[in-house]
């Protein structure tokens, strides 16, 4: 065999040809592994053989490894053993080509991948001395590629136990350290260096207070050592504008980060603090004095700097950050603030940028784009001060704004200046009372600049964000605030349609999403100025919607729902309405595969549709089915493959079927001519996603329409029925299914009455076989539907479905397991209520019924591997079906009590404003001496004393769009269950006495704490 000829053959571009060689390879290492390992080894290393030649070498090999070296890979053949003396042979033959400087790099790096694989399965018992090779090179060489190797070696081979207890870590620390102090040592070989300390402190970080004492006193003498070495590096190469020296001082400040976040406190002692704080200063006040010289002349060299530059600042900021708890001087804040004024500004780069496409601009502002800059780490760091440092930084930066905007600054400053003070609006803190500022100051200041314009793009595109980030902050300050508010967004508006410029546009784009979010814009606004505001911002929507592309479509969209959401003024034009419509289609379908579009979109539709009369609604169907039909008719050419497309129509005509007109039913006109389409799709499609939208729309269309109409077309509804409850639709396209099959029986349930066992049988065994959650929700929602009418009858269906009574047994516990998962109001309520009503049915068959309980973990000596565990089944503990429904119930309950109250969480701002509170000081304090005491837990008797003694709970009912066939209940989820268990408690249902002693000391807990 010839090695070469194979190799050559094995890369060829013809497919027969390659793969017969690549058969020949692999069947010849079936033979003889250990001749093919060293027949690829000796083409490796030769240096006459071409550069692929011996690449694609090292790639058969790293590939041959995980298949014959050893029993540890999962992929190991056990077909050819290779022989101990070649696998000497290929380890230390990959370690020459990965240490030796001459070679290529790919060569080094294919090498290196191979090294790292079998160092998994090899060391340290195969190959002890691997480490030692390791650390001579990087002695003895400063070896770059020892140093990338022993990194990789970290990431993938040393465990936690090799490092501490193996002495590896001791080991590796003295090299580090060794060469991070040797004066000969080049900066390329420091900067690897701090790569591999990372490395190594990623793994003492996970010693902590509990760890051996050994183990934290290795790390304190480790920690102390490195920051006094990494500190003297810091000193010893101060900022210049050579690349390498900023990319060392980055790697330094990212270790000393990863010291303050993830050590001990006391390791990190104040006076190492104060000592790398007084060392960031210095860098930034250095690194802005240079950015200030970049953007005056920017070549192709000092990009590479600037990017240097960036990185560097960007991790001195982390460091600032990390230790952002701790008080910081006004000398200290003043020169912050300066440094960052330069760092923040724009460079020329992005400002060209950002003027040839505004999509750039948009990305960026609204937090969407990839690239973290200066701009990014300084409004984190401003962004999580506390007092006092956020409002003596407030303080400071206002008092520049202040001094920018009345003097003679530059533009770029005064932009970068106004971004660090909307950088300090986005905090949190509510502390505001050291705050000295007066904001009808600085909002005149800008008062100006709506009035007069500015030239400058930027600048001006600040301003407008900034503004309305100003009165939320302040608008308790702010004497009429609505007033301001609505004056701002207007001027606002008006610059943006005065102007050509994107950016300008886009801005006021952004800033009305500002105002919409604290501000109640129909309330503010009052009914005449909303609808100029919506006039306005329609029309610089359809503006800049010819050019937006991806993030700027979801923005629009976005702002979009949000004029939407003021249509409930009275002054609401149909004009505006018919834009509204225009814009969702137009915009959604020019960028239909963007997930915010295609959310967005549907969510405006929905807000447009709500409430409309049935005249209205066919004026927009009249506009909008025809289309939709035709898409989906013309997508029966590819069998109705899914495009994004064809997705979005489907969604839209769900939303269309589903938002009925108020004042009736659907239009008979809408399903006569979409029916045909409909049905044609659900019964040709294949695709999972197609067929569950086309199922929504379909039954929603069915529920909707006047059942009078679709009684001719029950045959056609029931031979789709058959379809999706067949074996050859996955579960996942047939995950709305119980959706019809509730249609059909609420609707239609005297029509079909011969074939209701049939099609019950055919929902049961879909149910048993589905593996999919939201399939088996959904067809859950049918058995709650069918209990709520008559549980006696659904258990009777149940038992009695075949002899051995298994189908009753499967089926419930898929109804439990299906409960543990479901997440929605309106699901959880029409379960509790289905399972309550099984429950109170008090039926012997199911108090006899044996369930699944609680899981019971894996106690053997096994390690159990993800695939392992997969194959292995999920065994239970086994308990009766009315023990289950109360557990289920009891862990639902402590859940809901975990989630905040939105009744309680009222935003102080302009939406919610009530200074007014209804009970005096003394009657608050009055009802806690109604709050009687009581133990943590309660044993049965005490808890049921408590429970004798409430009154039962008033409810009322409201509607809802869901397809359940059951009313909607007002009550919430925990009113429901503590109903439940008043009820079961006060009356010793099913034996709740004895169930209630089963439960653990927690749900017990749960119970008490909600009864009492």
């Amino acid at each position: 065999m010839d090695i070469y000829q194979l190799i050559t053959q094995a890369q060829s571009s013809d497919t027969q040809t390659r793969e017969a060689a690549e058969n020949q390879l692999s069947s010849s290492c079936d033979q003889n592994a250990s001749q093919i390992f060293t027949s690829l080894m000796s083409v490796a290393l030769d240096p006459k053989s071409p550069l692929s030649t011996r690449q694609f070498s090292l790639l058969t090999i790293r590939k041959f490894i995980t298949m014959y070296w050893s029993p540890g890979f999962q992929s190991y053949r056990n077909t050819s053993t290779i022989q101990e003396n070649t696998k000497e042979y290929i380890r230390n033959s990959l370690l020459q080509l990965c240490l030796d400087d001459a070679q290529d790099t790919k060569i080094k790096n294919s090498a290196s991948y191979c090294i790292v694989q079998i160092s998994a399965v090899d060391f340290p018992d195969q190959w002890p001395q691997l480490l030692s090779t390791i650390y001579m090179a990087i002695e003895q060489n400063h070896s770059l590629n020892a140093l990338s190797l022993l990194n990789e070696i970290y990431d993938d081979v040393i465990s936690e136990e090799m490092f501490f207890e193996g002495q590896i870590g001791m080991e590796t620390l003295q090299i580090i350290f060794q060469l991070l102090t040797n004066n000969n040592a080049n900066l390329k070989a420091k900067i690897a260096g701090t790569k591999l300390f990372n490395a190594c402190l990623l793994q003492m970080s996970v010693v902590d207070s509990s760890s051996k004492h050994n183990r934290k006193e290795f790390v304190k003498e480790c920690i102390f050592k490195a920051l006094e070495v990494l500190g003297q590096l810091l000193e010893l190469y101060p900022v210049s504008n050579d690349s390498l020296i900023l990319n060392l001082r980055t790697k330094i400040y990212e270790n000393v980060v990863l010291i303050s976040n993830e050590f001990s406190r006391k390791l990190f002692t104040q006076a190492f603090k104060g000592l790398y704080k007084l060392q960031s200063f210095r860098d930034l006040e250095a690194c802005s004095n240079q950015f200030n010289a970049f953007l005056e002349n920017l070549s192709q060299a000092d990009n590479d700097i600037l990017e240097s530059m960036n990185e560097c600042v960007i991790h001195v900021l982390d460091f600032l950050t990390s230790i952002s708890d701790s008080d910081f001087t006004m000398q200290e804040i003043n020169l912050i603030v300066q440094s960052l004024t330069f760092l923040c500004c724009l460079d020329s780069d992005t400002l060209e940028q950002w003027s040839e496409d505004f999509n750039d601009f948009v990305s960026k502002e609204t937090g969407l784009l990839a690239s973290f800059t200066i701009r990014d780490q300084a409004a984190e760091f401003m962004s999580g001060l506390s007092n006092p440092n956020y409002s003596n930084f407030f303080n400071s930066i206002y008092a520049q704004v202040i001094y920018s905007l009345t003097g003679d600054v530059n533009d770029n400053l005064r932009e970068s200046l106004l971004y660090l003070l909307q950088t300090l609006l986005t905090n949190e803190e509510d502390n505001d009372h050291d705050i000295n500022i007066e904001p009808s100051v600085i909002l005149k200041q800008f008062s100006s600049v709506f009035e007069n314009g500015l030239q400058k793009t930027f600048l001006l595109s600040r301003i407008i964000l900034l503004t309305p980030k100003l009165l939320e902050k302040f608008m308790d300050q702010l004497q009429d605030v609505k007033q301001l508010t609505g004056n701002y967004l207007r001027r606002t508006l008006d610059l943006a349609l005065e102007t050509h410029n994107e950016i300008i546009k886009s801005s006021s784009i952004i800033a009305f999403t500002y105002y919409s979010y604290f501000a109640e814009l129909p309330s503010v606004l009052g009914p005449e100025l909303c609808s100029i505001v919506q006039e306005n911002t329609l029309k610089i929507i359809s503006e800049l919607s010819k050019e937006a592309e991806e993030d700027t479509n979801g923005l629009l969209m976005e702002t979009l729902n949000q004029i939407i959401s003021c249509n409930v003024h009275e002054n609401l034009s149909p004009e505006i309405l018919q834009t509204e419509f225009n814009l969702v289609l137009s915009i959604s379908s020019k960028d239909p595969a963007n997930v915010q579009v295609t959310v967005e979109a549907q969510d405006c539709l929905e807000h447009l549709l709500e409430g409309m009369n049935t005249e209205t609604y066919l004026h927009y169907v009249d506009i909008c089915l025809p289309s939709f039909i035709h898409t989906i008719d013309a997508s029966a050419i590819n069998q109705y493959r899914y495009t994004p497309v064809l997705s979005l129509i489907l969604e839209f005509l769900t939303i269309f079927m589903k938002k009925k007109p108020v004042d009736g039913f659907l239009p008979t006109s809408i399903s006569d001519f979409s029916f045909k389409s409909l049905c044609n799709l659900l019964s040709l499609s294949t695709e999972d996603e197609t067929l569950q939208l086309a199922t929504d729309a379909f039954s929603y269309m069915v529920y909707n329409t006047e059942p009078s109409a679709m009684v001719p077309k029950l045959q056609d509804i029931i031979n789709v029925l058959d379809r999706l409850l067949s074996i050859n639709v996955s579960d996942t396209a047939a995950m709305n299914v119980g959706t019809l099959v509730v249609t059909l029986f609420s609707k239609f349930s005297n029509e079909i009455q011969p074939l209701i066992p049939t099609i019950l049988r055919a929902a049961v065994g879909r149910l048993i076989q589905a593996q999919n959650i939201s399939t088996q929700q959904n067809l859950v929602s049918l058995l709650c539907f069918l209990t709520c009418s008559d549980p006696k009858q659904v258990i009777d269906l149940l038992y009695n479905f075949d002899s051995d009574h298994s189908t009753f047994t499967k089926v419930m516990n898929k109804w439990f397991e299906s409960f543990e998962t479901i997440r929605g109001e309106k699901k959880i309520k029409e379960n509790i209520v289905a399972l309550s009503k099984l429950y109170f049915t008090g039926d012997e068959r199911l108090g006899k019924l044996i369930v699944n309980g609680d899981l019971i973990p894996y106690d053997g000596d096994l390690i159990i591997t993800r695939s392992m565990a997969k194959k292995m089944p999920d065994k239970y503990t086994q308990i009766p079906a009315f023990t289950k429904i109360v557990k289920l119930f009891t862990t639902e309950l402590g859940f809901q009590n975990k989630q905040p109250d939105s009744k309680i969480l009222l935003e102080s701002d302009i939406k919610n404003v009530d200074t007014s509170n209804n009970k005096t000081s003394e009657e608050a304090a009055g009802d806690d001496d109604e709050w009687e005491d009581v133990d943590d837990v309660l044993d049965y008797e005490k808890l049921r004393e408590f429970v004798d003694d409430e009154d039962p709970a008033d409810f009322g009912e409201n509607d809802s769009d869901e397809i359940t066939g059951l009313d909607t209940l007002k009550e919430t989820i925990p009113e429901l269950l503590v109903e439940f268990f008043k009820d079961v408690a006060a009356r010793d249902l099913n034996g709740f006495h004895n169930i209630y002693n089963t439960l653990s000391e927690n749900e017990k807990r749960i119970l008490t704490e909600n009864l009492v």
